[in-house]
């Protein structure tokens, strides 16, 4: 099993020390300050690539100033640095394409978020700088208890562009808006870089606009039909030209797509605190990406979950299934078959108030398309430490 190396955890302690010390300079008035530390063991049992277990790690220190508590109502300012220790999980031992950890990423620090959002009142907003798009545009709320990253954004998107778009471990500049017409619509509207990071060497933090990269634009609407339940649709789409996978068509514009999800509570027993999520939640998902130009064609995913299954409402327990289809030009480049499935069961529980341990267990059939590799059986834990 791989453990993080001395001088990994020296390189944390750094861009710790050094995010406190610049931050407290800078915003005297009192940033609220929090370490999270994310730690996945994992171990392929069966099929795969080769059986094999992993450690693989990711800490979080993040700085929060409000404005409404200094004198500045509606301004937010963020900073998240990140330190990730790799082991190439999926690649080296699943084979999988969707990733059975969301933590899997080279190894080193980076600048995760550094922004500034300006709220209007309730009825709009904006926020500019580094900024990670997931956590404004296809966020299944429902489905973030589940390890595999295709639970955090569908693959149809995560995988598309140069350099995926600007998401874990590769972030970018970007520019989002929001309006709220109504009572229970949102509509958000965001551009980032086309390219975020360095694509010869993800997550590494670089920013770059150019004509070859061009800009990623994202639209999304959303309608909370109910306080608990929303339906939402997006789509996105890069400005600049790509190479189509059949080598024939040349480079092509239009590198495009859509996706559409359902999200919330579904049952809840009549005695709950209407200000809580007991009960059943669950969610769908579907994407689509132009096939000539991206190797995921469409994903499919859901599940669901049961939090206080035991009555304690920090327990979280649920089951869930992401598939992706590879396009006709993928899989007659790559002697691909049609799809990966890969299910998921897992059960979250806090130890203590700082700690919490998630055991959980992967099925995946069919790693990365490939018919000379077997169904794979991946077992293990995460431990999220917070302070």
């Amino acid at each position: 099993m791989r453990t993080p190396s001395l001088q990994s955890c020296h390189a944390r302690a750094a861009i710790g020390a050094a995010m406190l010390f610049l931050a407290g300079e800078a915003l005297a008035k009192g940033p609220e300050f929090a370490l999270t530390n994310f730690t996945d063991v994992l171990a392929n049992t069966s099929g795969g690539l080769k059986r094999d277990a992993r450690l693989l790690d990711k800490a979080d220190l993040t700085a929060t100033w409000l404005g409404d508590d200094n004198g500045w109502p509606g301004l937010t300012l963020f900073v998240d640095g990140q330190v990730s220790d790799a082991t190439n999980f999926s690649g080296a031992v699943v084979g999988d394409a969707q990733s059975v950890s969301s933590l899997d990423a080279p190894a080193g620090g980076r600048l995760a978020s550094a922004w500034i959002a300006r709220d209007f009142d309730g009825k709009g907003g904006v926020k500019g700088g580094v900024i990670d798009l997931n956590t404004e545009f296809d966020v299944q709320s429902t489905a973030a208890l589940f390890l595999n990253a295709s639970f955090g954004i569908g693959p149809d998107f995560s995988q598309s562009g140069l350099n995926g778009p600007s998401i874990y471990p590769s972030t970018g500049l970007g520019l989002v808006g929001w309006w709220l017409p109504g009572e229970h619509w949102q509509v958000k509207a965001g551009v980032f870089e086309g390219a975020p990071g360095n694509p010869a060497h993800p997550g590494r933090t670089q920013f770059r606009f150019s004509d070859d990269e061009g800009a990623l634009l994202v639209l999304e609407v959303r309608n909370h039909i109910t306080p608990d339940f929303v339906l939402g649709a997006g789509t996105w789409r890069y400005t600049a030209s790509f190479d189509a996978i059949d080598p024939t068509l040349g480079r092509l514009s239009g590198n495009a797509g859509y996706y559409a999800i359902a999200d919330g509570q579904l049952w809840s027993p009549s005695e709950a605190d209407k200000d809580d999520r007991t009960g059943l939640s669950g969610w769908l998902r579907a994407g689509f990406a132009e096939n000539r130009i991206n190797a995921v064609e469409t994903s499919f995913g859901g599940g669901l979950v049961y939090t206080a299954p035991f009555g304690r409402i920090s327990d979280q327990a649920g089951l869930a299934v992401t598939c992706i289809q590879f396009s006709d030009a993928a899989r007659q480049a790559g002697g691909l078959d049609a799809a990966e499935t890969t299910l998921e069961a897992t059960w979250s529980f806090n130890v203590n108030d700082h700690l919490s341990i998630q055991p959980d267990v992967q099925y995946v059939i069919s790693p990365g398309g490939a018919p000379a590799i077997g169904d794979a059986l991946v077992v293990g834990s995460r431990f999220i430490a917070n302070w």
